[in-house]
């Protein structure tokens, strides 16, 4: 597993709640300091549990969320489990990067969307 460093954008892009207060699609959490979670000893289950995938090493290093301004989670679902691509902004995901993650997907076997317009799309 990887150290996230300087990274915190898990807890800007993805939905999530700590406590009570949401966050995600850009709004970062309300316990996320200059240095990182506030809260991070006593941080919610969601926190706790997630790792993107960067974090797990299965990505490059040049896919560090904060470097490549999109977060990649691995998530199962009915039909196994699956890449999900997540960006905090209305601009459109880089092609390269939806170039790497779809090659990505298609040597592992691995689905992989991204929202694109307001609705998810598959890669």
């Amino acid at each position: 597993m990887r150290e996230c460093g300087e990274c915190k954008e898990c807890c800007v892009l993805p939905y999530g709640e700590a406590y009570g207060h949401p966050f995600g699609n850009g709004t970062p959490c309300k316990f996320l300091g200059e240095c990182g979670c506030k809260i991070y000893k006593v941080r919610p289950e969601f926190c706790r549990k997630y790792y993107c995938a960067w974090a797990q090493e299965l990505l490059p290093e040049e896919m560090r969320p904060d470097k490549c301004k999109v977060l990649v989670s691995v998530e199962n679902g009915e039909d196994g489990q699956f890449l999900r691509i997540v960006n905090g902004n209305e601009e459109k995901i880089n092609s390269d990067i939806l170039d790497y993650l779809k090659m990505w997907g298609e040597r592992m076997n691995t689905p992989v969307i991204y929202r694109e317009n307001n609705s998810w799309r598959l890669l």
